[in-house]
């Protein structure tokens, strides 16, 4: 079996990095369609978005502790926000092309959580604000997040 996710660098349980960046950037969407009239105050406050990016060392306990599975291999690497930057500079070329991109990857996850509480009107004006507010985060400097892949086999007993 092989898993990937969101994982983080540090053992630190603070220090998401900029996978928590991510979905401030989310929050910062959305604040701004309140601003606009769009969202209620009330609806916003109201929706939390939970999320646990764990260390290697976490997932590893983890998978031993379970007893199912044996680690052949566990990794953690750096990606870039942009699936489709594969480039190691830290310069972004094109940051509205890739606001662009984060953002159908981003709504990607996050879509039914928020038509589920906001309502599906929202959708199309939140991600395309989404977008830009990426863009703009690029500008600044070039966006990483860790991932963990694990390659797992079934544990003989």
């Amino acid at each position: 079996m092989l898993l990937t996710f969101l994982g983080r660098n540090s053992e630190e349980m603070m220090m998401h990095g900029d996978v928590s960046t991510l979905f401030e950037l989310v929050a910062k969407s959305l604040q701004s369609l309140v601003l606009k009239g769009r969202v209620e105050k009330e609806k916003l406050d109201s929706f939390n978005l939970p999320y646990y990016a764990p260390s290697v060392k976490e997932v590893k306990a983890l998978i031993n502790e379970s007893k199912l599975f044996d680690i052949e291999h566990v990794r953690l690497f750096q990606s870039n926000w942009d699936p489709q930057d594969d480039l190691d500079s830290d310069v972004v070329l094109d940051c509205a092309s890739s606001g662009a991109n984060v953002a159908k990857c981003i709504r990607a996850v996050l879509e039914p959580l928020i038509v589920d509480h906001f309502g599906v009107d929202i959708i199309e004006e939140l991600f395309m604000v989404y977008a830009s507010v990426v863009a703009k985060h690029l500008e600044k400097a070039k966006a990483k997040y860790p991932i963990i892949v694990a390659s797992l086999k079934k544990a003989r007993h």
